[in-house]
């Protein structure tokens, strides 16, 4: 008998796991006003008792009430502080359309503002996620590692190993002889490799601890875009059936052309699913990430139709090795555990040298220009951030006083702050995933003149992420080795960073 547990243990704080009452934080952008004032990004959403309120700081105090929805909502913050309001909302994943009554005119005059919620999987992180409830840090799988183990003894045996994790922080591997417990959060998933080595009384009594799941997948839906790269070094591409990403929307070839041969299926995205396609293709197996937590009925909805759901956490890993170490559970999940350990171990060769190599004391910007005109940059705690440190660069970002340096994603900053800290930067990488590419110094410059000041922009320093790099999740050396080359003046054959013309 072969039996695989996995149980999955929360890296993140409560705020993420919890279905009920959670608070976590999105980013956003603003389009609207003349930009001079702003709502700060990211913004605390709140969900409780069915209800869902979101937190928006204004970098004003010359703001006393909001439009929302029909509602009329007053300022919250003490007199002289910038303007504060707790508004409610119905779906973050739509633009927000409110209005703001500003008295820092001769009068008071309403300004309409369109709010869009970066809902990407990296956008939402717990507000609690650099700390935990006793101030230590995060939750790590090791903490939770166990849970459950106790009351699965009897049928698992002694514990024999555990798998060699040497920089993932936020899952875990235990092993019982020919059986695996894994653990993610709270939630337990049994992987039975043969049905028939477990009888129906075993398997009836491991259903009140785990979620039984057939190993390995066979028509796997995968919604996690960041995953499906590490399926593809896995092999196991035809194993996967449906996708929550659009053909159109893919940038890795491989998956794209199986898409266009209908090999793999357009499924709906994360908040809306195509439930009777999933049914109709026999799914037995959707990877999610954690933006499944902000439509909990979705998640419920298909345990319902007895589809096994598992909620990857990588974004919370605090090193880039560690996200790409989860290539060792979708290797267990689909059954190729030798193929994901060999890419793991050959990444881990090609980048040791790399972060090992002493530091150039160039200093790195990465950024890109919102629909505002708002700069987004990478907090210090981004795994982007700690790649170009990793590689020998110096993040400009970090070390500003207004900025959480353990909290991961982005934030956006008025263009004025940003000259200040980046006006001397070296080297400046233009973010293409949101921002869109962009191929020439002009077009920089066009977007705010004030960049012709910057050291980098007068060397001809500035490059362009491509637009494929996000999906190509675990090409972490190759992109780590195209920053050292740059910061050390090698810019010949460069694979994801574009210099500007």
């Amino acid at each position: 008998m072969l039996i695989c547990m996995i149980s999955v243990t929360s890296c993140a704080s409560q705020g993420v796991t919890s279905i009920e009452d959670k608070t976590y934080s999105v980013d956003i952008t603003m389009e609207g006003g003349t930009g001079k004032a702003y709502i700060k990004s990211p913004v605390d959403v709140t969900e409780k008792s069915g209800e869902m309120t979101v937190t928006l700081n204004w970098s004003s105090p010359n703001y006393d009430y909001m439009i929302v929805g029909g509602e009329k909502y007053l300022n919250e913050a003490p007199a002289g502080e910038d303007s504060s309001f707790t508004v409610k909302v119905d779906d973050i994943s739509k633009p927000l359309s409110v209005i703001a009554d500003t008295t820092a005119m001769s009068k008071p005059h309403e300004i309409e503002y369109v709010i869009t919620f970066h809902m990407d999987g990296e956008g939402a992180k717990s507000v609690e996620e650099s700390t935990g409830e006793d101030g230590s840090g995060p939750d790590k799988a090791d903490d939770a590692g166990g849970a459950g183990s106790e009351d699965l003894s009897d049928l698992l045996g002694d514990k024999t190993g555990e798998m060699d994790l040497k920089y993932a922080k936020c899952f875990k591997v235990e092993y019982y002889g020919d059986n695996s417990l894994i653990s993610i959060g709270d939630d337990k998933y049994l992987l039975l490799r043969d049905e028939s080595a477990i009888s129906k009384e075993e398997r009836d009594s491991l259903k009140e601890s785990a979620v039984i799941i057939k190993s390995p997948a066979s028509k796997a839906c995968v919604v996690s875009s960041s995953v499906m790269d590490h399926l593809r070094q896995c092999g196991v591409l035809d194993k996967v059936r449906l996708s929550g990403t659009k053909e159109e929307e893919w940038y890795l070839g491989e998956v794209r052309k199986a898409m266009e041969r209908g090999d793999i299926l357009y499924a709906g995205k994360y908040s809306a699913p195509d439930y009777e396609l999933i049914l109709s293709e026999e799914c037995d197996l959707v990877i999610e990430n954690t933006m499944i937590y902000h439509k909990p009925e979705v998640k419920e909805k298909l345990e319902e139709l007895k589809i096994p759901v598992i909620v990857e956490m990588s974004s919370y890993e605090d090193h880039p090795l560690g996200r790409l170490e989860w290539i060792k559970l979708y290797g267990l999940l689909f059954g190729k555990e030798k193929e994901a350990a060999e890419y793991y171990d050959a990444q881990v060769k090609a980048i040791e040298p790399i972060m090992e190599k002493a530091g150039t004391g160039k200093k790195v910007g990465f950024f890109y220009i919102t629909d505002t005109g708002m700069i987004n940059v990478k907090k210090p705690g981004d795994y982007i951030s700690k790649m170009i440190e990793l590689s020998g660069g110096e993040y400009v970002i970090r070390g500003l006083d207004n900025v959480d340096e353990n909290a991961s994603s982005g934030m956006n900053m008025q263009m004025e702050e940003f000259y200040r800290v980046a006006k001397d930067a070296d080297i400046l990488i233009y973010n293409s995933t949101i921002g869109g590419e962009i191929t020439e110094l002009n077009e920089l410059i066009g977007k705010n003149e004030l960049f012709l000041d910057f050291k980098a922009v007068q060397n001809g320093q500035v490059y362009c992420t491509s637009r494929d790099f996000f999906q190509e999740s675990t090409h972490i050396a190759e992109f780590m080795n195209d920053l050292n080359n740059v910061f050390t003046g090698k810019e010949s054959d460069l694979i994801y960073l574009n210099k500007l013309k």
